[in-house]
């Protein structure tokens, strides 16, 4: 990567388990950032992997880009801000060992044999799996470092950084995604452009399962996990059309940029060599951000989990 070029950074959260379709339209944007000569990353949870396993040509279609892990299970509870949020930081390491090496039944929660990292680790061996999103950018400290010696080194989950990566403790925490969906509309052409032209790096978050689905799939796990899986409600064949035909646009935008050399597109990862400096407040507001998805949608309030945050970095973030 040249040193003067901004980076930027085309991510997708493969997660919808459940709605057909959410292969389909993967398939489809697989197709387009080969016709444009892109390369993105793919954020898989354990449950999608599995899904996809039975789909050679898109696995093969995958193994040109990098991918990162997405956790095991995504929104079935326990959720990783439940799961983590006891007062034992060790115990709290130990059960995400344990659920994100393993396949979790997406009724129960309960464990059900091997699975998670491992089922992605096979699926692509012999890529390596080392960047890793937590679902709604809800992340705990004890959590992610169980991932970390299962080999992820890049996080990105967290708003510790806008502008560029940070390292702390031997994970590297990439800036936090200027955007988690694109609808092609001047608004989110601005944002675009003044992150690109003002910081560092830029990372952009899409979910597929958006471009056909009215819902998120995982509005069946809001108030605790389902009796059975139910898929979302379509969107009609036009509007898929238009937004996809737009998020075409930003490809052939991203292609040119790159052809200019305004920013290098690859999604080549880099061990910081900042380190990350926070202060108390810093690690509160780090803990509120992570936190909201699991309060908004799951209206979860942890006990613990601001502590596990206060231990990781220090309480002063020394």
């Amino acid at each position: 990567m040249v040193a003067s070029l901004r980076k930027f950074l085309l991510t997708f959260d493969v997660e919808d388990f459940i709605n057909p379709n959410a292969v389909s339209i993967l398939q489809r944007i697989l197709e387009l950032l080969d016709k444009y000569e892109l390369r993105a990353i793919f954020f898989i949870t354990g449950h999608m992997a599995e899904k996809i396993s039975n789909y050679p040509e898109i696995i093969e279609q995958l193994k040109n880009h990098k991918i990162g892990y997405h956790s095991s299970s995504h929104s079935v509870h326990p959720i990783i801000p439940e799961y983590t949020d006891v007062k034992s930081y060790r115990k709290a390491y130990e059960i995400s060992l344990e659920r994100e090496t393993s396949h979790i039944n997406p009724l129960t929660g309960e464990i059900e044999g091997e699975g998670g990292i491992y089922f992605l680790q096979d699926l692509f061996h012999p890529k390596k799996i080392e960047a890793f999103r937590a679902p709604g950018m809800c992340w705990t400290p004890p959590h992610l470092e169980a991932l970390h010696s299962l080999g992820i080194k890049y996080d990105f989950s967290s708003n510790l950084s806008f502008s560029e990566p940070v390292f702390w403790r031997r994970i590297t925490f990439y800036p936090f995604t200027f955007s988690q969906e694109w609808k092609g509309t001047f608004y989110d052409y601005e944002c675009l452009f003044h992150s690109i032209l003002k910081n560092r790096v830029t990372v952009l978050d899409i979910h597929p399962t958006l471009f056909v689905n009215r819902v998120m799939w995982d509005s069946i796990y809001y108030r605790g996990n389902p009796r059975f899986l139910s898929r979302s409600p379509v969107r009609s064949l036009k509007e898929s059309s238009s937004l996809l035909k737009r998020f075409e646009a930003l490809m052939k935008r991203i292609r040119v940029f790159q052809k200019i050399k305004l920013i290098d597109a690859a999604p080549k990862l880099e061990s910081a060599s900042k380190r990350l400096i926070i202060d108390a407040e810093g690690i509160r507001r780090c803990y509120s951000s992570s936190i909201s998805w699991a309060k908004k949608y799951f209206n979860y309030h942890p006990r613990f989990i601001l502590h596990h945050f206060r231990e990781f970095f220090g309480e002063t973030g020394k």
